[in-house]
């Protein structure tokens, strides 16, 4: 049940960028709109949990670092959305997954001691060689002159630093030490605060220098949608890492690049050579595989 439970933030995250490509927006609205539901998600989870079994107990160590995550998370979030603007859902999302691919598990095996038995240290980073070699393929390009009009340097730069920004979000709330359900509770409530709090601060800031609604857009109400289906998202996840571990949790969410290219291509339209899609599905087996083995380890 735990692994079923951590699969399930794949398949909500990677249906978000679909739905804010669908749905439209300037970035710095898409993120509003999802930091707008996602505060929806933990505030309600929080008081329907606390009239059935009890308010929670909100300690500060519960609640600042999932905040202060939550907050790392919304500028992250605004990075990637402004690079699906400069490369395409489905060239972004494998890059962003390979980045936190690499960073995450790491700092659990360094500063957790997951994987703590030689085999299975051994297993996890060939594993990660092989999903991160899945992940290239899936951004495979046959022909480059006919990527003119995309901004690899502006999208890659925006991916690269918004990684730590998810990297701290999946972390830090592994420092507060949960272990129940209620304490998992009020970790997405603090993290859904902070998204929302640092998504406020930002889209107030750019309203005001750009001139054009943010806050109260309608655009940005009707992304709520995506933050709706992300608050679902992370408490799964943060009820996984509680019971996996960053380094098993982690790269289980990550499938979510499975549902992104492949609805980036087929609900999107956004066009592959029949070469582009042989190397897309062998990645997406590669990646599939290797989450799989990591997922056993201990």
């Amino acid at each position: 049940m735990d692994i079923f439970i951590a699969i399930l933030p794949a398949l909500l995250w990677g249906a978000g960028p679909l739905l804010a490509t669908l749905v439209g927006g300037k970035p710095i609205q898409q993120v509003t709109g999802t930091c707008y539901g996602q505060f929806v998600i933990g505030v309600v989870l929080y008081l329907v949990y606390g009239m059935i079994f009890g308010m929670p107990a909100i300690t500060f160590k519960l609640l600042f670092w999932p905040l202060l995550g939550g907050i790392l998370w919304a500028v992250a979030q605004l990075m990637q959305f402004t690079s699906f603007k400069q490369l395409s859902v489905s060239i972004a999302m494998p890059i962003s997954t390979g980045l936190q691919v690499i960073e995450i598990p790491l700092l659990g095996v360094i500063f957790w001691g997951e994987w703590y038995m030689p085999h299975a240290k051994l297993y996890g980073f060939i594993s990660i060689a092989v999903l991160i070699i899945g992940i290239c393929l899936t951004s495979y390009k046959q022909n480059a002159s006919s990527n003119k009009k995309l901004d690899y340097k502006g999208g890659l730069t925006m991916l690269i630093v918004g990684s730590f920004g998810y990297t701290a979000c999946s972390i830090f709330p592994k420092i507060s030490d949960a272990h129940t359900f209620s304490q998992t509770i009020v970790l997405c409530l603090g993290q859904n605060i902070g998204m929302c709090l640092g998504a406020a601060v930002m889209a107030a800031f750019i309203q005001h220098k750009a001139h054009f609604n943010v806050l109260t857009a309608k655009v940005s109400f009707k992304n709520m949608i995506v933050g709706l289906l992300g608050g679902i998202g992370i408490l799964c996840y943060l009820y996984a890492l509680s019971k996996l571990g960053p380094a098993t949790a982690f790269p289980l969410t990550q499938m979510n690049v499975l549902v992104s290219t492949l609805g980036g291509i087929f609900i999107l339209h956004e066009h592959k050579t029949y070469k582009e899609m042989a190397f897309i599905l062998i990645g997406l087996v590669l990646i599939l595989g290797a989450a799989t083995v990591i997922a056993q380890l201990k």
